[in-house]
């Protein structure tokens, strides 16, 4: 016989029921998903992937230094242009006469190529040139001394004159000024401030201790504009023959040839409108009975050559110079109303018409420069401003890490 297993006891079929049972309930409910449940039922939450932002991506050490870089370079930048403001205003006498030499230099190298071709010598060529630009000078302030010193002696009587028709003019801003004043007295302690004595030299003094260094001046600029119509191109030769490669030799051409050709363009042309201006100005003013009519048609052609500041100061004038003449408010103001049409022609339809879109310059950037070299320069700085920024433009346009400058000084 096969004997039969012993029966196991009740405590142990217990344990093992225990056993199954406490694995069932440790492992996880994996019920089957129904092929026909709903896709919301096994779809993330859109709500919750719409408030997840992407995480952006760390730069690299590259693009840092870059950075870095362009930071430092706007930086430098800010420090060379506050360094170039505070030398041009502390050495301006050294160095007014070294750019009004080299202004008309620029400006007399077109014809300059010209005399060279036909084979006549560079000094000789110079000495003609500075001679007939002096001459020029010398010719137009001889016809303009006798107005000019005429209206100039009879400047305190006119303004004596203008005082009352001024003050007609200025009546409301007089008596706000008077209102701000009365406040300020009723607002002070009470104490006076004791009169400062002021002690003025007289013209003549003034005059004498001006007239040598005007002199020295002129002599200055009339030497310079000689020596760099002659020694210009040996001393860009000079300077190529520094340069380490062939591209920079080209680059510093490309640079210097640019700038003769756009800034002598643009001050040929900007001259031939003004002196345009000037005659249609002495005409105006000779039918409207104005005195001296070409003193003041010179004065409209040299002051247009400053841009926006220069029209403006001759509209002034001309509205001074109305009041001083005729008796009516209405009449006096065509002078100045008949200037600002014919300039406002000059602007729009003959510049444009002569001197294209090569000189694409921005308003805003021309007004900031004149304020900025007028402040500096006075007159002077007002007339040279313009073909600064020109070569400041051309310079930025053809230096790499620069173009967006140029691209910033364009309309």
């Amino acid at each position: 016989m096969i004997p039969t297993p012993p029966d196991l006891p009740e405590e142990d079929a217990t344990d093992d029921a225990a056993i199954t049972g406490d694995a069932k309930q440790e492992m996880p409910s994996t019920a089957p998903v129904s092929e026909t449940a709903p896709l919301e039922t096994v779809s993330p939450d859109d709500s919750a992937l719409s408030e997840v932002t992407p995480i952006p991506a760390p730069r690299s050490e590259r693009e840092d230094q870059v950075v870095m870089m362009a930071s430092m370079h706007r930086l430098l930048a800010i420090f060379v242009f506050g360094a170039v403001i505070y030398t041009a205003f502390f050495v301006r006498e050294l160095l007014l006469p070294i750019l009004l030499a080299a202004f008309f230099a620029v400006l007399l190298s077109p014809l300059m190529k010209r005399l060279t071709k036909r084979w006549i010598p560079r000094w000789i060529g110079a000495l003609l040139l500075v001679s007939l630009l002096i001459g020029l000078v010398v010719g137009a302030g001889n016809a303009l001394y006798a107005p000019a010193a005429e209206w100039a002696g009879r400047a305190p009587k006119i303004m004596r004159d203008l005082k009352p028709k001024l003050e007609a003019l200025t009546r409301p801003l007089i008596q706000a000024s008077e209102m701000g004043d009365s406040l300020d007295d009723l607002t002070d302690n009470g104490k006076k401030a004791k009169p400062s004595v002021v002690v003025q030299a007289t013209p003549n003094a003034s005059l004498l201790s001006t007239t040598p260094k005007l002199v020295a001046s002129l002599l200055a600029v009339i030497l310079l504009t000689y020596f760099f119509l002659v020694y210009g191109d040996t001393l860009l030769r000079k300077a190529l023959q520094l340069s380490p490669t062939w591209s920079k030799k080209r680059l510093t051409v490309d640079i210097v040839r640019s700038i003769q050709s756009d800034v002598s363009r643009y001050v040929m042309t900007v001259c031939a409108t003004s002196i345009v201006l000037g005659i249609a100005t002495t005409a105006y003013l000779w039918m409207l009975g104005v005195e001296s009519p070409l003193l003041w048609g010179v004065v409209a052609a040299l002051l247009n050559l400053a841009p926006y500041v220069g029209p403006l100061l001759t509209a002034g004038l001309l509205c001074m110079v109305g009041l001083s003449q005729f008796p009516s408010l209405g009449e006096a103001v065509l002078p100045a109303a008949g200037y600002l049409l014919l300039h406002l022609m000059e602007g729009q339809v003959l510049t444009p018409l002569t001197l294209g879109k090569t000189i694409n310059l921005n308003p805003l950037a021309i007004i900031l420069w004149l304020m900025i070299w007028g402040w500096l320069w006075g007159i002077v700085g007002l007339l040279i401003a313009v073909p600064m920024l020109v070569t400041f433009k051309i310079f930025c346009s053809r230096i790499e890490g620069m173009e967006s400058w140029a691209i910033m000084l364009e309309k």
